[in-house]
């Protein structure tokens, strides 16, 4: 996960000017204190593939292929 961008910067207005609805989304789950601890620990624990398919369903998460 990327670093959270200082709102008082000048050009914090300019990133969302571009973003569509998915990087909003994204930039919500980021923010997100639960979601951060449930990513933190699915990735510290190595879960499985199901495991992880359950936390994605959880949180709305959709990858297309």
């Amino acid at each position: 996960m990327q670093p959270i961008v200082d709102w008082r910067s000048q050009d914090f207005l300019k990133i969302f000017e571009r973003y569509d609805r998915a990087d909003f989304a994204q930039e919500f789950l980021r923010r997100n204190p639960r979601y951060r601890a449930a990513y933190r620990a699915g990735a510290a624990s190595g879960r499985s593939r199901s495991a992880l398919r359950r936390l994605a369903r959880h949180w709305g998460l959709v990858f297309r292929r």
